[in-house]
């Protein structure tokens, strides 16, 4: 089944731009940029959009502008809307339980303590795909996971995501072109660049 639908999570707003629980929506900035796009606001859909569009073949990229924990409702309509079964979204979003930077595409598994993620399972259900980037465990350890997460990435965080965004959309273009099977096949056992072997 292809995908359809490619949705950066995140929090709308300047103050959000450049913190950890934003690199969904960075991840499909970049992307669509990559693409020759240009983000379109759409109140019916709670979120900002942009379609793709080649030969008969539309995909939708969104972000949604509700605040993370209310993901559900954005994606919710727009899938309502353009009757898209849910396997044909792919959500790309922050996970604390990957090392930094690296990338997991599943599609089953829990929330893993995110909300945003959560608030999908409660309005639309699990099975869609989800497309995890590490942020690596929270620092220092006593920190509230709700700070951490909505922290700014440190410089050094900065490279590395920045490092890996080519790896990400070359994911991205796996995921669109060939399906989510060969998808995890070829980008969960491929290391990120960084890594030691």
């Amino acid at each position: 089944m292809s995908v359809s639908v490619i949705a950066g999570l995140g929090n709308p707003g300047k103050s959000y731009q450049d913190t950890r629980h934003n690199v969904g929506f960075q991840v499909v900035d970049a992307y669509v940029e990559k693409l020759g796009g240009s983000w379109k606001e759409e109140a019916k859909f709670l979120g900002t959009i942009y379609t793709w569009k080649r030969g008969p073949r539309k995909v939708h990229f969104i972000k949604p502008q509700t605040f993370m924990n209310l993901s559900g409702d954005a994606l919710s309509k727009l899938l309502n809307y353009f009757k898209i079964p849910l396997e044909e979204l792919a959500v790309v979003y922050d996970d604390i339980n990957l090392d930094l930077g690296r990338l997991k595409i599943n599609q089953d598994g829990g929330a893993g303590g995110h909300n945003g993620i959560e608030d999908l399972f409660n309005k639309l259900g699990r099975r869609f795909i989800r497309f995890r980037v590490g942020l690596g465990g929270k620092y220092p350890p006593e920190i509230d996971l709700a700070d951490f997460v909505l922290g700014k990435f440190s410089k050094s965080e900065t490279d590395v995501i920045k490092h890996q965004m080519d790896h990400y959309h070359q994911a991205l273009d796996l995921l669109l072109h060939r399906g989510v099977t060969i998808a995890m096949n070829q980008f969960n056992k491929r290391k990120a660049k960084h890594d030691a072997d």
